[in-house]
């Protein structure tokens, strides 16, 4: 092939062309920094550099979004530790008024305090964060509560804002009004006692609030020990306090223990004492507990005829003891007075002594001495006669009440030693819609009085003393016919009647009027929530009321707790916030180092290239210049 001088010029000026543009990309790249201006540089680089950048751009918005999540997370943990110093300020204000020892006019400037914690709190509460109010949930241009004259109403919603934080997560950063202060920490009553009474009805399966008693075998035993009489007492059949009331008195009967009747007393079952005596009954027990006197244990059988006759019983320690040793004596003495004997009375309440001898000896008897008192406890005192009916003894009883196995005895309310009567322990019965008012308090004192419910804007008084409400149904039904929205049922411990609140975005309290304590005894008195129980305080120190403000310590306790949990979230919340934080600006920086690696220029390599090209340039033109010599032809042009 010839090879033409214009061909050598075209190659010649070709391969310039192509150094000049080398020339000028390395130069554009040294004036940037950067390796790659359009995607033809480097169409892998550029896949991974948009990425880069890409993940970069998330990075920034979630730490955007985090920085707003954590001034608003600061904003509710300054909220709520001040709403505690507050609370805690108010229980300390409570603690001494319920005292006795501050009189109206402090109750009444400490009703004036708690007032104004009352209007520092709903400040707190309608506070606002960059024109919004951060309590109202969703609903942020409205004030979270508002104030009624004995309630407070939450005007927000329960909208829950989220933040994302992160690819995939989004985390809540809003505490609604509801929750912080009208949040119920239980239903009013949840811990009430109406101690209803046992009635003959009454089922074993209701008793010891609703546990039942053990009637498996279902025996105990009743041991008379003056008496010396036992009674096994079956109640494995019994199905209520009336079969088991049946089967006690009637097997005591059966047994001889007629003394002793069961029954239902003023809380539970009792027992009546028995007042008889026998040979194995216990000096000690005699004269209601007192007692013989057997310091010298001597007394005197004596008459006009010469008859002088000291009897020792110091050594008896029973009533047949007495017998025994008397008897023995005046048999040993002989003719006349071995016809002389002692023995109980028909009555089995003390001793009688008979003289046989016809006719009678005209004995009596006394003390050895003034100073001792054995045969006036002995209740044999004074002229024989023919006969002597001793004076009743009125021993003390001595019964024991033991299981056979089993707890039937403890499940009843009794066991153990005892004398007189015995008051069982409360069977404690389970409260039961059916049961009677007039039951309640163990029948004796019938809650009387009105009581003032609030719930938020809305009141009803209400009457449990009217007519009609006779039993513990007609008291609910006079509470959830109220039209409030609240339920009263009775409580999970089964022995009260406890108010739910329905609607979280109102308070409830509960208050009697000037009308008895039907709240407070009942258990239903104060409020379930912390807006609630400030408001009922204050009327409480307004009233010079020390009970009703001893009462509600414990709300105010709660809502100490419920604040420092309230806390304990939103703090989570911000460490949370604060390592994801870290953990994101740890990730820019990675990406930040590979889009680097990606797209930045080596400076240094670039300036050598640069001085390589410009030499190699140079080198081109010389060759260049001594291949295409210029011809007339091109100085004409």
């Amino acid at each position: 092939m010839r090879v033409t001088n214009s061909m050598i010029s075209g190659q010649v000026v070709f391969n310039m062309q192509r150094q000049i543009e080398r020339l000028l990309k390395i130069q554009i790249s040294i004036s940037s920094g950067r390796r790659l201006e359009k995607p033809s540089d480097d169409p892998v680089g550029i896949l991974r550099d948009l990425d880069y950048r890409m993940e970069l751009s998330k990075n920034e918005q979630f730490l955007k979004n985090i920085t707003r999540a954590r001034n608003k997370s600061n904003n509710y943990d300054i909220v709520l530790a001040e709403l505690k110093n507050l609370i805690s300020i108010t229980k300390e204000l409570a603690i001494g008024m319920a005292n006795g020892n501050f009189d109206a006019s402090a109750r009444q400037a400490s009703a004036l305090e708690v007032k104004s914690i009352f209007e520092q709190v709903m400040q707190l509460a309608n506070g606002t964060l960059e024109g919004q109010h951060v309590f109202s949930g969703f609903l942020t241009n409205l004030a979270s509560l508002t104030a009624s004259s004995n309630g407070v109403v939450y005007n927000g919603d329960q909208g829950v804002i989220k933040a994302a934080i992160e690819q995939s997560t989004k985390l809540r950063i809003n505490v609604t009004g509801d929750e912080v202060f009208l949040k119920s920490f239980e239903a009013i009553g949840a811990k009430s006692d109406l101690n209803v009474a046992i009635v003959a009805s009454t089922l074993l399966v209701d008793i010891n609030a609703g546990n039942g008693i053990d009637q498996a075998p279902g025996t105990f035993t009743i041991t008379d020990a003056n008496l010396n009489l036992v009674s096994t007492i079956d109640i494995s059949a019994a199905t209520d306090i009336n079969d088991v009331l049946t089967a006690i008195n009637a097997q005591l009967a059966a047994d001889g223990l007629t003394n002793i009747t069961a029954k239902i007393g003023a809380e539970n079952i009792d027992d009546a004492a028995p007042k008889q005596i026998s040979d194995f009954t216990s000096l000690a027990k005699l004269n209601n507990g007192l007692g013989v006197d057997l310091n010298i244990g001597q007394i005197k059988l004596s008459n006009s005829s010469g008859i002088d006759f000291d009897i020792n019983l110091s050594s008896a320690k029973t009533v047949g003891d007495i017998r025994t040793l008397f008897n023995a004596q005046t048999s040993g003495f002989g003719p006349p007075l071995d016809l002389v004997t002692i023995q109980l009375n028909a009555a089995g309440t003390g001793f009688e002594i008979t003289d046989t001898n016809g006719p009678s000896l005209d004995l009596k008897i006394t003390e050895i001495n003034s100073s001792y008192n054995t045969a006036n406890n002995l209740g044999i005192l004074g002229e024989v006669g023919a006969i002597m009916v001793g004076l009743d003894l009125q021993p003390e009883p001595d019964f024991d009440i033991e299981e056979t196995g089993g707890t039937t005895a403890r499940d009843l309310g009794f066991g153990g030693n005892y004398t007189y009567d015995m008051i069982g322990d409360d069977l404690d019965p389970n409260l039961t819609a059916t049961a009677n008012v007039s039951d309640l308090f163990n029948a004796l004192n019938i809650p009387e009085g009105e009581i003032t419910i609030w719930h938020g804007d809305l009141t009803r008084t209400l009457d449990f003393s009217a007519t009609g409400i006779t039993t513990v149904q007609d008291m609910l039904d006079l509470i959830n016919n109220s039209g409030l929205d609240i339920t009263a049922s009775i409580n999970p411990d089964l022995n009260g009647i406890q108010i739910v609140n329905n609607d979280p975005n109102k308070s409830l309290t509960i208050e009697e009027t000037a009308k008895g304590r039907a709240a407070r005894d009942m258990g239903i008195y104060g409020s379930s929530d912390m807006m609630g129980t400030l408001l009922v305080l204050i009327n409480a120190l307004e009233k010079n009321d020390q009970e009703g403000t001893g009462m509600l310590l414990g709300n105010l306790d709660n809502s100490i707790q419920h604040l420092l949990n309230q806390r304990s979230t939103v703090a989570t919340t911000a460490l949370r916030l604060e390592r994801t934080e870290f953990r994101l600006t740890d990730l820019a920086l990675n990406f930040t180092a590979l889009l680097s690696e990606v797209e930045d220029a080596d400076i240094t390599k670039m300036i050598t290239n640069l001085a390589t090209f410009e030499n190699s340039f140079q080198a081109s033109l010389l060759a260049g210049a001594r291949i295409i010599q210029p011809s007339l032809l091109n100085f004409l042009r």
